[in-house]
């Protein structure tokens, strides 16, 4: 990992939050949050994206050895840490992230961030919702190989991981937009997702004011 992959990869971030910036405008003509919120932040893609975009962001991770990695960055405006901070936000981004979370534990968690969302507040949001009957479970957990990486579909398999396997969950789109409604946000957008099988949708949305 030299300076120039790592360069690349923080790129991405860049990329992703400009699509995600794009999409909410073209809902949201006065799209221009000043604070956002990046759930699941790693070692900061998108965090440090979401910071060049308002002046204000705060990246959320389990992780603390990611967490030590995202601060080393001198970037304005940056800030994380473990827990969901005591503050609201205008914009809340969460992707690639709730799909390794068990639904038991990410809808909980999809309410506590919710709160943080101030009024006339963002989300883009990312889950995977099912996918194709290829897929389907077998006894003791569907495995399948996808991009060097394992990624195993139910609790039943958790056990048995390896290192380098990734745990994949699928959501319900309709306990997720409940969540949402009592939330405020009952202004949505969905665009569809598909990796090789695994369908899901980018959720744009608004909360009213």
């Amino acid at each position: 990992m030299n300076d120039e992959a790592l360069a690349d990869f923080f790129a991405t971030g860049e990329g992703d939050i400009r699509w995600a910036s794009e999409a909410l405008l073209r809902r949201y003509p006065d799209f221009a949050p000043a604070s956002a919120l990046d759930f699941g932040c790693g070692v900061g893609r998108l965090t440090r994206a979401l910071a060049a975009k308002t002046g204000d962001a705060f990246g959320v991770d389990v992780s603390e050895s990611m967490l030590a990695e995202a601060r080393r960055s001198t970037q304005a405006g940056l800030g994380f840490g473990c827990d969901l901070p005591d503050r609201t936000f205008d914009w809340i981004v969460s992707i690639i992230v709730f799909q390794h979370i068990q639904p038991e534990r990410g809808y909980p968690l999809l309410k506590a961030l919710l709160e943080r969302l101030a009024p006339g507040g963002f989300v883009t949001l990312q889950f995977a919702l099912y996918r194709d009957p290829r897929h389907a479970a077998v006894p003791g957990g569907r495995v399948v190989m996808a991009e060097d990486f394992t990624m195993v579909s139910n609790v039943a398999a958790l056990r048995k991981l390896a290192k380098g396997e990734m745990v994949m969950f699928d959501y319900d789109l309709t306990v997720i937009a409940a969540i949402l409604f009592a939330a405020g946000v009952t202004d949505l957008e969905l665009t569809h997702t598909d990796h090789g099988g695994f369908h899901g949708s980018f959720i744009h949305g608004r909360k009213a004011a």
